[in-house]
Order: structure tokens, then sequence, then C-alpha cells
């Protein structure tokens, strides 16, 4: 699904929503990346709709929780709707039995914003290998893998990868489900370093692959400057890339 060099075509998505908070931070995150948006607020319309043609993402919001599993279940079925990649907007505590298409199924958590949607959008899509565009706002992020210890309610001592990070949060590989509410802090040392840094952490979005993306809470002065500090000394991602190898 990726496009040839040179190509001009722009990827589609499609989200079905009524809530035009949703739709606009949606629209805008998306034509961020040059992706451009079909919206739909009414379930059978939406079903015609992804019959008729083809998108690269499903987007729903669980805002309508019924709405949003009918979408999404009878999507799974269509043809036109093989490829697609199916994102889900939710709350923490939301479910909607993602569970059974383990390759193609991402969840993003409120609270919404642009930067959280434009992440969260761009690692749904690259399940499929397409490559949406960059923006010029974009956190300079640093490929790696980096072991980390996620602390959560009832599973201490978690092992995970960080597998992309920034200064404002990072992406991680983890082996087993975590519920997203029992999440509360992240420990790792960065490589060539010998400072233990620690930090709270807000899940942002869950692919059903075991990677989740997660943002930097209530840091402190030290963890700031001392991620900063390494960021800047590895602007080549490939020397982070070998880190943890």
């Amino acid at each position: 699904m990726a496009l040839p060099d040179g190509a001009t075509t722009r990827l589609r998505s499609f989200l079905f929503s009524r809530d035009p908070d949703v739709i606009r931070l949606v629209t805008q995150a998306q034509e961020s990346l040059n992706i451009d948006v079909c919206q739909c607020g009414v379930a059978h319309e939406a079903v015609q709709t992804l019959t008729r043609e083809r998108f690269e993402a499903i987007i729903v919001d669980n805002a309508d929780a019924s709405g949003a599993v009918a979408v999404l279940s009878i999507a799974k079925s269509l043809p036109s709707c093989e490829q697609s990649i199916g994102i889900v907007l939710a709350t923490s505590l939301s479910s909607i039995g993602l569970a059974e298409d383990a390759r193609s199924h991402m969840v993003i958590y409120r609270p919404l914003s642009l930067g959280r949607l434009r992440n969260g959008i761009k690692s749904a899509l690259g399940l499929r290998n397409v490559r949406v565009g960059e923006d010029d706002r974009e956190s300079e992020r640093a490929s790696s893998n980096i072991p980390a210890t996620l602390h959560c309610v009832g599973l201490e001592g978690t092992l995970a990868f960080i597998t992309n990070i920034s200064a404002g949060g990072a992406a991680l590989s983890v082996g087993q489900f975590i519920p997203p509410s029992s999440i509360q802090t992240i420990e790792f040392s960065l490589p060539g370093t010998n400072e233990n840094l620690s930090a709270s952490i807000e899940l942002v979005w869950r692919d059903v692959q075991g990677r989740m993306g997660v943002r930097f809470a209530g840091v402190s002065a030290a963890f700031s400057e001392g991620l900063q500090k390494w960021l800047d000394a590895h602007p080549d991602s490939q020397l982070a890339a070998k880190a943890g190898a």
C-alpha cells in the first residue's frame, strides 16, 4: 500500500463520528499528514459508503459505542475494506472487542489532541507499511531499542522496550496486555549513560500487536534535561537504533 516515490495520490480515511470537536480535530490532524477525510455520523450510511469506496483507514468514535461496533464489524467483512486499518477513539476504560483482528486495529485514547491523533494515525498506518506526509511541527524523535520497566497496578516490574523516543513521549513494545488504567510510571536508562530516568506516563494509543504510545507527564527538571541532552547528542537515528541491541 506504500505509494511509489513521486506519487501524488493522497491517502483517504473514513471517520464515523457525530461530535463536531472530534470531527474538527481528526480532520486537522489528517490534513497535516496529507490524508483526505470522508465523515459520516449515521451507521447505515457509513456502511453504504464503505461498501462503495476504499479507504486506507477507518476511524470510529466510541462515544457512539453501538454504532462504532456495527461500522467496524461490518467493514471487516467488506472486500473494499480488506486492507483498511481500523482505529478507535476511546476512553481508557472503553473496549469494543478489537482483539479478534490482532493485526489491523489501534485505539487512540482521549483526551484527543492534534499531536496525539497525528502520532496514533501514523503508527496505525505503519502496520500496513503506508507512508504518510511528515509535519514540520512533529517533535524530533530517535529510533531506539531501550529496555524499560513499566510500573503498573498489579503488574509491578513489567518489561517493555522503547522503540521510539522524543522529549514528550515514547513508543513502546510490550509483550503482554496491560489494562490502560493501570499504567503509572516508566523507568529506563539511556544508552551510554549511568543515569536512571523515571517519569509518570499517560497512555496515548495502543495497537493489538503489543505496541503503545505514552506521553511523559509530571516529569522532573532532571528527567527533561537528561533526555534532551541525550537526544541532542544522537541526531542520527541509526546511532540510537543500536542502543540495547
